[in-house]
């Protein structure tokens, strides 16, 4: 019997191999690379194939209708706010955020500082927190597009970069800048986790963190 469930399974399949190889990722420094393998294929995976259609795209596989439930959860998850949630669960983290780099050529020295990115916070009275919308497509964009930077030896950061577009007149595409994303790698630890949790379908299933 084929396995068909790459959108519940196949994710929570994922972060068996991200427990079951831990260990052997400390010993040889790898940590960040296997965080990197699981977060690439549970991530991409499910989230192309419960999207929406739209009246330009559409996944061949038709998954968002086979299983519905699940795309209906993802879209709730998309709009819920960023800090506050299971994918981002304390005030103080290290999320950062820039849209205002114009240019990414020359190496990650040439055009990143972090002080010049801004903390993401969490909703407040008279002012709106990032929703999950804006920072998951981002990260599975830079995933895809293999637009990602490591920093520190050992890694303290993790760098996701998304080029800005405008579309003008005749629907022409015209890159305008990059948005930037950093986060540490414990903090992104959180967020794959949480998020191959919302995806699960079984109750039973519960956030697993690693100490």
């Amino acid at each position: 019997m084929e396995h068909a469930d790459f959108v519940s399974d196949f994710p929570k399949r994922c972060l068996d191999i991200l427990d079951g190889a831990s260990s052997l990722a400390s010993l040889t420094g790898r940590e960040v690379t296997l965080l990197l393998v699981v977060a690439s294929a549970s991530l991409l995976v499910p989230f192309e194939r419960l999207r929406p259609d739209t009246e330009y795209s559409a996944h061949a596989f038709g998954d968002n209708k086979v299983f519905a439930e699940e795309a209906e959860r993802l879209q709730r998850l998309l709009a819920t706010d960023f800090v506050g949630s299971d994918m981002c669960p304390n005030l103080e983290n290290s999320w950062r955020f820039s849209d205002s780099v114009l240019d990414v050529s020359g190496g990650l020295d040439s055009w990143y500082s972090r002080p010049d990115l801004k903390v993401i916070s969490a909703s407040k009275k008279g002012r709106k927190g990032k929703a999950i919308k804006s920072m998951l497509p981002h990260i599975r964009n830079a995933l895809a597009h293999g637009s990602i930077y490591t920093k520190g030896r050992p890694i303290e950061e993790l760098i996701f970069v998304k080029e800005r577009i405008s579309v003008g007149g005749g629907g022409v595409r015209k890159r305008i800048g990059f948005e930037v994303l950093s986060v540490s790698p414990d903090d992104f630890n959180t967020f794959i986790r949480a998020w191959i949790t919302q995806l699960a379908t079984q109750k039973a299933w519960e956030l697993r963190r690693v100490a």
